[in-house]
């Protein structure tokens, strides 16, 4: 999957730089591999040769990589750094008065995802979030340990029973992304799903007074039929 947040790119380019190097690496050890047989083949049944660097070249090869495993070390470091740093609201996202972030609670249990939004309304499976904003969501679990994941937006994270859990992401494109499980959480887990709509800030704010008015019908539904004597 591309990515489609801040997060996910500096993933990304973190692995596409990481395949470069190690392919670098691997292609400089055979090299090398090649080079010390052969020396060794044309110095066979005839005087060593003598060292032209000081009689130590694996010191120098081998300080050489080292050096070249911290940079790439440091590098890595501070590329997973950034990609964890929580993004800002962008020009295009749902501006507020009180928060720099949009804080909306996740709860997974067997074998569902279910989403409380600001003003209360909760939805099912899906998460409605507005674009070019910067999400919190806090994930906690009913049961057991599952874990969030949507990998066009984010990285995985744990929701875990007692323990408060806060993963960031902003969509920088409308649409739908999906994700799937990715911890074994009991026999349906590989059912276990989930989909982020991105919306614009106006559709976002639309669907929380639909949703809020949705469920407050149902509600009045069941108790209209509680108190005529019927069975919900």
């Amino acid at each position: 999957m591309s990515p489609n947040s801040p997060a996910t790119d500096q993933i990304e380019t973190l692995f596409g730089i990481g395949f470069v190097v190690f392919a670098i690496v691997a292609l400089a050890v055979n090299v090398a591999l090649i080079y010390f047989l052969r020396r060794r083949r044309a110095a066979s049944g005839a005087q060593p040769l003598e060292p032209q660097d000081g009689g130590r070249p694996q010191l120098r090869i081998g300080a050489a990589l080292g050096a070249f495993a911290v940079a790439v070390f440091v590098f890595g470091l501070v590329f997973t750094e950034k990609a964890r740093e929580a993004p800002a609201t962008g020009a295009a996202g749902l501006q507020q008065k009180d928060a720099d972030s949009l804080t909306i609670k996740g709860t997974g249990q067997q074998w569902l995802w279910r989403y409380e939004y600001p003003n209360g309304a909760f939805s099912y499976y899906k998460l409605v979030v507005p674009v070019d904003t910067a999400i919190d969501l806090e994930l906690d679990s009913t049961d057991v340990i599952h874990t969030w994941n949507v990998p066009s937006l984010a990285g995985k994270a744990d929701a875990v029973p007692g323990k408060a859990h806060t993963v960031s992401f902003r969509a920088d494109e409308e649409g739908s992304y999906t994700g799937r499980a990715a911890t074994l959480s009991g026999a349906a887990y590989a059912a276990m799903g989930t989909e982020v709509e991105v919306v614009s800030p106006e559709e976002y704010e639309s669907y929380l007074k639909q949703l809020d008015a949705d469920i407050q019908a149902a509600q009045d539904t069941v108790v209209d039929q509680i108190e005529s004597g019927e069975t919900p």
